[in-house]
């Protein structure tokens, strides 16, 4: 069972210096049971992917689903 599923997740913040593309066509899932680590160098998107899970931020493409519901509706 899947209990987090991303696909093609995208986001973009518009800024005053033009777009800057937090989060391009991000694809994964997350298994039941699954030990999961995000590394990277700092920018590269870490953070926004799990705002984007707890439905802090608001991708601009692709979906999001957590325990087989909308990151909304996982947060309500």
């Amino acid at each position: 069972m899947s209990v987090v599923i991303s696909k093609q997740l995208s986001l973009t913040f518009q800024t005053n210096d033009g777009p800057v593309h937090a989060l391009k066509d991000v694809s994964l899932e997350v298994e039941k049971g699954d030990f999961v680590s995000f590394i990277g160098p700092s920018g590269c998107g870490k953070t926004t992917f799990l705002r984007c899970m707890a439905d802090l931020e608001h991708p601009t493409g692709g979906a999001i689903t957590v325990n087989g519901v909308s990151a909304e509706e996982a947060r309500l």
